[in-house]
């Protein structure tokens, strides 16, 4: 009886003594898989305190149309700074100039202005700051009062005006004026440079020589737009604080930094319809902090309907001018009249700027 008793146990502990290695392995090769994340969490922990940055204070936006249609102006900065450095030694100044500056449509340029201006307010300290105290308010059932970001849109909905009117907007609407004429600036004081330039390349032979006809420039200049790739998209830091987002524009290329355009005089909204700009620049800015933006928001929100029309018609003015020109000094006069002081005024109105 003995032996029958001790028989099965010895074989119970036998059997848990076999199958106990194999066990013991698969719980070291699942502590092995479990312990590389939590490395890899250490490791990035580390990083981010040699930099000096918290790894949350760091986010990427779900959606990046806001950015894709500020490229659009942010081109026609680039195209400016270009054609700034280029001397006036020859006909092919005036060439590239206006392959440049009438390659661009005035629908884009316009949404990508209110594009570019949302983010300068999604960059401003105070905005993000005003924004995180309404994120921060609480849902009210019995009130009917939504808090969070749904309390948030519900307010905008309900008064367009609303982000106009918070605490720490005011110094973000000041920065996209201050933006406004100073890009103005900077653009008419080469338009003016252009025409200056004008009457001293009748001095000069090659100024006054002949150039191809004017519909066939015209033409390369709609030819250069087409073969255009798309806008080159900045690279942003992204700095996020209690669910609120900035871009940090000094992350990026020079052109997309607010201070690009020269000192100027004073900035201010001096028409109604430059508020309707405004309360929409904020909507988009309060979207792209909170990372609810999609590109339809973007479609309808990114316009301006003045500056588009004012756009458009210095466009065609310049496509007018361009075909009574014969020579590069005619060209480079029609130039900085209409490529350059016609759309510093069209994207100055905003401010109370005409450009000059």
């Amino acid at each position: 009886m003995s032996r029958n008793k001790l028989g099965p146990r010895k074989m119970l502990i036998a059997r848990r003594n076999s199958s106990s290695p194999m066990k013991k392995s698969k719980t070291s090769r699942a502590g092995r898989s479990a312990c590389r994340p939590y490395a890899l969490a250490v490791a990035l922990m580390a990083g981010f305190a040699t930099t000096g940055v918290a790894a949350d204070t760091l986010a990427q936006p779900k959606d990046n149309s806001l950015e894709r249609a500020a490229a659009n102006y942010i081109r026609y900065r680039e195209d400016v700074a270009a054609i700034e450095a280029m001397p006036f030694k020859n006909a092919e100044v005036t060439r590239e100039a206006h392959r440049r500056l009438a390659g661009h449509e005035p629908d884009k340029l316009a949404a990508g202005w209110v594009a570019y201006a949302a983010l300068v307010v999604a960059d401003q300290p105070d905005f993000a700051e005003a924004l995180e105290k309404e994120l921060k308010k609480k849902t009210k059932k019995r009130k009917g009062i939504l808090g969070g970001i749904d309390g948030l849109m519900s307010n905008i909905s309900a008064n367009p005006s609303f982000l106009r009117e918070l605490e720490g907007t005011k110094p973000a609407v000041d920065a996209v004026l201050s933006m406004a004429v100073q890009d103005g600036a900077r653009i008419s004081a080469l338009g003016e440079s252009f025409k200056t330039q004008a009457y001293a390349m009748q001095k000069t032979s090659w100024g006054k020589q002949r150039i191809s006809p004017s519909q066939t420039r015209i033409t390369e200049a709609a030819d250069y737009r087409r073969s255009r790739a798309e806008p080159a998209m900045p690279t942003f830091t992204h700095p996020s604080n209690n669910g609120v987002m900035a871009p940090s524009l000094a992350s990026a290329t020079e052109t997309w930094s607010a201070d690009w355009g020269a000192t100027s005089g004073e900035a201010r909204v001096t028409e109604k319809n430059a508020e309707v700009v405004i309360d929409r620049i904020l909507y988009l800015a309060a979207r792209y902090s909170t990372d609810t933006l999609n590109p339809k928001i973007v479609e309808v929100y990114a316009r301006n309907t003045k500056s588009e029309r004012c756009l458009s018609m210095a466009k065609l003015t310049l496509d007018q001018c361009i075909a009574a020109t014969r020579t590069p000094y005619e060209e480079a006069f029609c130039l900085g009249e209409h490529g350059l002081n016609d759309v510093a005024t069209c994207t100055g109105w905003v401010a109370g700027a005409d450009g000059s």
